[in-house]
């Protein structure tokens, strides 16, 4: 025993300090009974040595503990780039959607309500939205979800929004854009990646509304003041998966007084403690009691709503667009 503190009481102290926490510490001792070894280790001893001391033994384990905390050093400095990595990566995906400043240019060119809402789970995700001005009566939209998570995912969409500034807006069809992105994203993801999209072109001359889809969730559509929500047609082979596809182009009426809903898969399939999964039905349901031509007080209300019965962290990022004219 040592005067005023001894050994245990000292190992205590020590690891409450965050400094010396990790620091190897090799505890000499006269005794070797097996209630002792436990206590010197519970109070955080990395090993113990008992007297009389072998050398060879002695110098064995303190250079296990040197090369121990070598590689537990190596090992933190790993984890604190990686995090630092995966928040620049994060950051990056945010900046390649629309900005306030994109969203606002939208409705003011066209006279219509928009809002959007990223909920991202702890990890990197693949999910993609963007906005086209076209022309002075008609705008484009899109929405898309890459399988995965991790650098993977993330670096697919960054692949996706440089290849739709390499080939420019969609003047015409958005089946034959989906087209087009579908051969190129087939010639660089890996076999087992894959996109879910749906392109929507909004002319607000003529009052329609133009869409093509690969797998996506069904879009959501109809009258803000009256009527059943349509529910839309999202099949369609996902891109990456035969360059060779094709896509078709499906037609609903958007006069003004309406409003569209896309959003990515998490929000149908994640599963709430007393209700399930959601599946469309459930979407459907929020989005009927949560219409106005307010597009953030639509948003906002079907999401919080939603958020109200989901669990704290979901599976996997929510991506969610909601317009109104």
């Amino acid at each position: 025993n040592m005067p005023v503190m001894d050994g245990i009481e000292t190992l205590a102290r020590l690891r409450r300090d965050e400094e010396y926490r990790e620091l190897p510490v090799l505890v000499v001792t006269g005794h070797d009974d097996r209630d002792e070894r436990n206590r010197i280790l519970k109070a955080g001893a990395s090993n113990h040595i008992s007297k009389p001391i072998d050398g060879d033994i002695l110098v064995e384990r303190v250079r296990h503990l040197v090369e121990t905390k070598r590689l537990h050093d190596q090992l933190s400095e790993f984890h604190a780039r990686l995090t630092s990595e995966l928040a620049t990566a994060a950051k990056m995906q945010r900046a390649v959607v629309p900005t306030p400043a994109d969203v606002q240019e939208i409705k003011d060119l066209y006279g219509v309500s928009l809002a959007s809402q990223f909920i991202p789970t702890s990890e990197l995700g693949g999910d993609y939205w963007t906005l086209q001005v076209i022309d002075d009566a008609v705008f484009g939209l899109m929405i898309a979800d890459f399988t995965g998570h991790g650098i993977s995912a993330a670096l697919n969409t960054f692949r996706l929004d440089m290849l739709l500034s390499r080939l420019g807006v969609c003047r015409t069809s958005p089946a034959e854009y989906l087209q087009v992105i579908n051969g190129e994203l087939s010639d660089v993801m890996a076999t087992d990646q894959f996109c879910t999209m749906l392109y929507a072109l909004i002319d607000t001359k003529r009052n329609t509304l133009t869409y093509a889809a690969a797998g996506s969730p069904p879009p959501l559509s109809g009258a803000i003041d009256a009527g059943e929500v349509n529910i839309g047609d999202g099949s369609g082979l996902p891109l990456g998966v035969h360059a060779q596809a094709t896509y078709e182009n499906r037609n609903i009426a958007f006069p003004a007084g309406s409003y569209l809903f896309l959003y990515s898969d998490v929000l149908p399939e994640t599963v709430c403690a007393e209700t399930g999964a959601l599946e469309t039905s459930g979407v459907v349901a929020l989005v009927e009691a949560h219409k106005k031509a307010d597009a953030y007080a639509a948003l906002d209300g079907l999401l919080s709503r939603f958020l109200e019965k989901a669990p704290d962290v979901l599976t996997d990022d929510l991506t969610a667009v909601w317009l109104s004219r």
